[in-house]
């Protein structure tokens, strides 16, 4: 599978512009103690997903806190991963480029690159947690703009194996970039939220789109997918680009099993992702994609509210959360909005042989909505 083909999806579920549904695996939670723990699932769970023909494996860059914390460097698990894979695309997701020189991150993940023969890609976030910005304190507040910016730069100095700079003696320097990558251009994702204007930059920018349910529904993902695509269109860029989203995950032989493991798992997850959040309020910053100011402390506590009466949004129709046949539906209803692939977050149940028992039944979720779509093309 060449990169190209990775972009657009594997084999999935049905494809309105005849694209396939892609599924791939995402680790994100990770919010036991015992790091060798999450590391053992992170490779045994990559390692099935490529045996069984998934789309990607991704891992996140999360500092300071429990919630994520064994995932400081994505370049790091992405070189892991690379290394125990054959044919399975490898991306981090996401990587707040503010925190860090571009040209280091060109470099880092040209070696993975090297590793993998050609299998890697990169989500890009301004980030949001002031704690995370204590590594470039000088960056926070003009985090957007500087992520902007490093994707250009980013995608040219992979394609020309140069970067440009001022030496400490003042002089303006033009030097090589090594390793040399296997692709030729770096598949770049821009990471989403609520805000329609990220969607529109990620068009105009020529980049792909990485989302998540966490504070939208389908629906309204849809209209926004409407958005991204109308900015590639006028900014002449060919192609539709590949939109991704996120969605928790956890298929069993019934709905009920499906709900008391992954439902109970999912509150768990929810309450540390409140307390990560919570910390960055009390730092000082706000909580993600809350741009307008609102009052995040109300939010917090909102969010605790809704893991405390079950998650209730998000096993209706919001999560992969359920039996094979509900999640085949879900899939038909997420892909009818546009979405190209789902980023399953599998590592938020702590059971490891329930979650490689969970990746079995989601390779039939696969394999049945691929069914029902070419049952629905053939009419």
């Amino acid at each position: 599978m060449n990169a190209e083909s990775r972009q657009s999806g594997g084999s999935g579920g049905a494809a309105p512009g005849g694209r396939p549904l892609d599924l791939g695996v995402f680790f994100f939670a990770a919010v036991g103690d015992r790091s060798e723990d999450t590391y053992r699932l992170m490779l045994d769970a990559a390692r099935r997903a490529d045996e069984l023909g998934f789309g990607f494996v991704s891992t996140p860059e999360r500092h300071f806190h429990r919630f994520g914390g064994a995932f400081p460097n994505p370049a790091v698990t992405s070189a892991a991963i690379a290394a125990t894979t054959r044919r399975i695309h490898i991306r981090a997701g996401s990587v707040v480029t503010p925190l860090h020189p571009a040209s280091r991150i060109v470099e880092d993940f040209a070696v993975v690159d090297g590793i993998s023969g050609g299998r890697v890609g990169i989500s890009v976030g301004s980030g949001w947690n002031v704690n995370d910005f204590v590594i470039a304190p000088g960056k926070y507040e003009t985090r957007r703009e500087q992520m902007v910016k490093d994707v250009t730069d980013i995608r040219e100095a992979w394609r020309t194996g140069r970067w440009s700079g001022t030496t400490p003696l003042g002089d303006e320097a033009s030097l090589p970039l090594y390793p040399r990558p296997v692709q030729r251009e770096l598949p770049v994702w821009i990471t989403a939220s609520r805000s329609e204007g990220t969607f529109v930059q990620a068009g105009r920018l020529g980049c792909n789109i990485l989302t998540h349910l966490e504070n939208q529904n389908v629906e309204s993902l849809a209209d926004k997918v409407a958005l991204y695509r109308a900015a590639r269109a006028e900014a002449g860029l060919p192609g539709p680009g590949t939109v991704t989203v996120m969605m928790h995950t956890y298929v069993a032989e019934t709905s009920g099993q499906a709900r008391e493991t992954g439902g109970g798992a999912l509150r768990d997850y929810l309450l540390s992702a409140i307390d990560l959040e919570a910390g960055a309020v009390q730092a000082g910053g706000r909580m993600s994609g809350d741009k307008e100011g609102r009052d995040v402390l109300s939010a917090a506590r909102a969010q605790r509210k809704l893991a405390e009466l079950g998650v209730n949004r998000y096993l209706s129709g919001n999560s992969l959360i359920g039996s094979v046949e509900e999640c085949v539906e879900t899939a038909r209803r997420v892909r009818a909005a546009g979405v190209d692939e789902i980023a399953c977050l599998v590592d938020f149940v702590p059971d490891a042989e329930q979650v490689l028992g969970s990746l079995e039944l989601l390779d039939a979720v696969r394999r049945d909505a691929a069914r029902a779509a070419e049952l629905v093309a053939a009419r």
